[in-house]
C-alpha cells in the first residue's frame, strides 16, 4: 500500500513540474520582442523622376560615293575605323589608264588613278569596297561615314512634358552599366504620333563621349521638386492590401511601437514626402521589422 502512495506522489510531483516549465517556457515566449531597425525623420530635398526609354543615335552621315567609274586599287579604310577629315580612303584607276598599263605603254606615276579622301570626321560603319580589284561605277557608294560629333539620345517623349524639357537644364542619361551621364534639351520634331500622341525629341550630352550607335538608355528628368521637407525612407511606410492607406510605426518610451497614419506628398525610388502628420527629427520611427507589427506593440530596438 505505502509503494502504491509512493509511486503515486512521485507521478503527482512528475506532473507539477512538467507544467511549471511549460509556464515558465509560454512567458519566456511571450516575453520575447519584435527585433526592429530605425531611423530618424529628416529635412531635405526630394524630387519626383520621370523615366522614359531612349536610344543613342548620330544625326549626321556622309556617303562616300565613286567619282569616277573604275577599278579599285587600294583599300585604306576597314568596318569600324575612325578617320580624319582629308584621310586618304581608296584609290580609283580609270580604266584607260589600266588598259594601257596592261600594254605596257609608259605612263606617268599616277596617271589615271584618283584619290577618295574622307570628307567629314568619325567612324565608318559601312564599307561597300572593302577589297582592291573590283570595279565600281561612277557615283556608287563605298563607304559610310557617321560624323562623331553628332551623337544624340534620341526618346519618344509624352507632348504634355514638352515645356518642361525645355525648362530642365541637367537631363540624366543612365547607360546600361549603370554609368550615369549629363545632358541637355537639343531639339524636337513638330510631328505628334497619331496613336501614341508622342513626339520625338533629341538631347545632347553635356560632355561628349563615344557611345555605340543604338545603345539603349535610359533618361531620368525630374517632374517636381520640393525644397526643404520632412522626408522618411519609403521602406518605414506600411500600407493595406488596396494602396489606400498609409502609416508609420512610431517607436515611444523606446519600446512601444505605435501605429500612426500618414499622408504622403511626393516619392521616388528610395524618399517619400510626409505632409502629416509634423514629426520631428528626434522621432524614432520603425525602419525594418515592422511589418505585420500591430498597434502599441512592444519591440526591442536593434543596435
Amino acid at each position: 500500500m505505502n509503494k502504491i502512495l509512493n509511486c503515486s506522489l512521485i507521478i503527482i510531483l512528475f506532473f507539477m513540474q512538467s507544467c511549471k516549465n511549460k509556464e515558465t517556457s509560454t512567458e519566456n515566449i511571450a516575453l520575447q520582442k519584435p527585433l526592429v531597425s530605425v531611423v530618424n525623420p529628416v529635412l531635405g530635398e526630394i524630387q519626383d523622376k520621370i523615366q522614359i526609354n531612349g536610344q543613342v543615335v548620330y544625326l549626321n552621315k556622309t556617303e562616300i560615293t565613286a567619282p569616277i567609274s573604275g577599278y579599285v586599287t587600294s583599300v585604306n579604310s576597314k568596318l569600324g575605323d575612325w578617320v580624319k577629315k582629308g584621310n586618304l580612303l581608296f584609290k580609283i584607276q580609270t580604266k584607260e589608264s589600266q588598259a594601257l598599263q596592261n600594254s605596257n605603254i609608259t605612263t606617268p606615276a599616277n596617271f589615271g588613278v584618283i584619290n577618295v579622301y574622307a570628307s567629314a570626321a568619325g567612324f565608318i560603319n559601312a564599307l561597300t569596297i572593302s577589297d582592291a580589284g573590283v570595279f565600281i561605277s561612277e557615283g556608287n557608294p563605298m563607304a559610310t561615314i557617321v560624323k562623331d560629333q553628332d551623337l544624340a539620345i534620341q526618346a519618344n517623349v509624352p507632348f504634355q512634358y514638352n515645356k518642361l524639357l525645355n525648362s530642365i537644364k541637367n537631363i540624366e542619361i543612365e547607360l546600361p552599366n549603370k554609368e550615369v551621364k549629363t545632358a541637355t534639351f537639343y531639339k524636337t520634331m513638330p510631328v505628334v504620333d497619331p496613336v501614341s500622341q508622342t513626339q520625338q525629341v533629341f538631347f545632347k550630352l553635356t560632355n561628349y563621349s563615344v557611345l555605340p550607335e543604338n545603345l539603349n538608355v535610359l533618361i531620368k528628368f525630374p517632374k517636381l521638386e520640393k525644397g526643404i521637407i520632412t522626408i522618411l525612407p519609403k521602406e518605414v511606410v506600411l500600407t493595406n492590401e488596396t494602396q489606400d492607406k498609409f502609416w508609420i510605426l512610431k517607436v515611444t518610451h523606446d519600446t512601444l511601437a505605435i501605429k500612426i497614419t500618414i499622408i504622403k506628398g511626393i516619392e521616388n525610388d528610395d524618399f517619400v514626402e510626409i505632409v502629416s502628420p509634423l514629426l520631428k527629427p528626434s522621432d524614432v520611427i520603425v525602419k525594418n521589422g515592422g511589418y505585420g507589427l500591430q498597434d502599441s506593440t512592444k519591440v526591442k530596438i536593434k543596435q
